[in-house]
């Protein structure tokens, strides 16, 4: 059995992105069977898949709100580097306000989630929560477990499912800032993905300190009309001023124009590493209607 390994507690979008990617798994008619493995961090689900403890990861990238993860960014570029992403699932961000019983948001004293949710529902938080404190906690999932513990009339910002494992009431749905909030997955194992029509790739590069070098590698791309759809940049934590930039595009690192592009843009850069090629999230969809 196929062991995925997702950041817990259970209740999290991180489950729910393990359960729609199981799902998908079995759409496509993948014969072997699946399991969600709930560990306590993201470093624990790179040391799992590195030594074979798991045979894939799930871990969010980017959120269509805050951007992205730094912490998995820093992660993969300094110190798990033998792992490849091998795909993506791209999970809509849908926040409850849940508590132990029904209430007005006026009777509520304090409102508990993961800092991003807070972020993510601050236009709702500071219209009808005004007067709640506001307290952090490290997932919407144990933001709704201690609401579960608590008499006091306290509410959590959390998911559907947090609330139906642990009989919550949900008092107001869909309270997102942003309706089309969404956070990307990577799949990550030893290996990524064969070539497929719709497919992306991943990479992290370091560029010599010269004006234009940045712009000679993308001029790279640019030439061959290669569509770079992500350009982050994190600092090397080594000397100030020095960065590592990630970079996503289109087509697969075996694809002709894209192999010959990183092989020009190898002696622009002091380092180059491919994070790996995998179908893009609604590949498989589109190649079954066309």
């Amino acid at each position: 059995m196929k062991r995925i390994g997702y950041l817990g507690p259970p209740g999290t979008f991180s489950e729910l992105a393990a359960r729609f990617y199981i799902d998908q798994l079995r759409k496509v008619g993948h014969d072997e069977e699946a399991d969600a493995v709930c560990l306590s961090s993201f470093a624990d689900i790179l040391s799992a898949v590195e030594s074979g403890e798991l045979e894939e990861g799930l871990l969010p990238f980017e959120n269509s709100t805050e951007g992205s993860i730094n912490v998995i960014l820093d992660l993969l570029a300094h110190r798990f580097k033998e792992v490849k992403i091998k795909g993506e699932a791209i999970i809509p961000v849908v926040h409850q306000l849940l508590a132990r019983q029904w209430m007005s948001a006026d009777e509520i004293e304090v409102v508990v989630s993961h800092p991003q949710a807070l972020a993510q529902c601050w236009g709702f938080i500071e219209q009808y929560l005004y007067l709640a404190q506001k307290k952090e906690v490290i997932s919407t999932a144990e933001a709704a477990r201690l609401v579960s513990l608590h008499q006091e009339p306290w509410a959590a910002i959390g998911t559907s499912l947090a609330a139906e494992t642990l009989n919550l009431v949900v008092i107001a749905g869909n309270i997102n800032d942003y309706p089309e909030n969404a956070t990307r997955f990577v799949i990550i194992a030893m290996q990524d993905s064969k070539p497929v029509s719709g497919c992306k790739t991943s990479l992290i590069l370091s560029v010599n300190d010269r004006p234009g070098a940045l712009y000679d590698i993308l001029k790279e791309f640019a030439s061959r009309e290669i569509n770079l759809t992500h350009i982050e940049s994190r600092p090397t934590k080594s000397r100030l001023g020095d960065y590592l930039f990630f970079i996503d595009l289109e087509g697969h690192r075996k694809d002709a124009h894209v192999c010959d592009a990183l092989s020009c843009i190898k002696r622009y850069t002091v380092s180059m590493r491919i994070l790996g090629s995998y179908p893009a999230h609604g590949a498989a969809k589109k190649r079954e209607n066309s």
